[in-house]
């Protein structure tokens, strides 16, 4: 076997987790939690700045904050559950938008609508607390999907989008040579494109140009 040959056959292809919580209530719960917690962090700095007499009673208010919001997170934890989200090759990728074709009337490239939730059905497994990988059978992406927000639904499209696209379209060539942009200490580059949404970004109706060749 040649060395590309060996290479090739070590290739991963990208994952994105996405955690969807079952209690929406506890997320609420979680920014006035945190939102307390600022206050509390807020009014010590005051208080050290004001009176130093002060300083000894306000640290037990800023750790009875922080332990409200590590047990919040704790519960919302508990009440989550984890959708690893998985690329897959370009032909099945140009597949699946072929699958859901632009809706009557509509001007789009592909049914927007259906096709980031059959894209997740099609590569997502279930990640149980253990860490181990069960796949989602037919019954349970209905139940999942029956009741799905827009938000949630929008989180799947992004990481549909990630390990399909937007990871695979990043230059890695600086990592080599050199790169004409400032990199910041991780040598990832300063100058960054505006995101756009799920939607502009999936590439369904996009059409590379292919070089000639002599």
């Amino acid at each position: 076997m040649s060395d590309l040959l060996d290479r090739l056959a070590q290739r991963k292809m990208p994952q994105q987790d996405v955690r969807i919580c079952l209690d929406p209530a506890l997320l609420e719960e979680h920014a006035r939690a945190k939102n307390a917690l600022v206050r509390a962090i807020t009014n010590k700095d005051k208080a050290e700045e004001s009176d130093g007499r002060m300083i000894s009673a306000k640290p037990a208010g800023v750790a009875e904050a922080r332990r409200a919001v590590a047990d919040v997170e704790t519960r919302i934890n508990a009440a989550s559950l984890t959708l690893r989200i998985m690329g897959v090759d370009r032909a099945t990728y140009n597949g699946w938008m072929l699958a859901c074709p632009p809706r009557k009337n509509k001007q789009e490239p592909f049914d927007s609508s259906k096709f980031f939730m059959h894209a997740a059905k099609n590569s997502a497994v279930y990640v149980d607390g253990a860490g181990a990988e069960h796949e989602i059978t037919a019954e349970e992406w209905a139940l999942i999907d029956k009741n799905m927000t827009d938000g949630e639904h929008d989180r799947i499209a992004q990481a549909v989008i990630y390990v399909n696209r937007s990871l695979g379209g990043q230059d890695v060539g600086f990592f080599e040579n050199g790169s004409d942009t400032t990199t910041d200490s991780f040598g990832i580059s300063g100058s960054r494109g505006a995101s756009a949404s799920p939607r502009a970004v999936s590439g369904a109706g996009s059409r590379k140009r292919s070089a000639s060749r002599k």
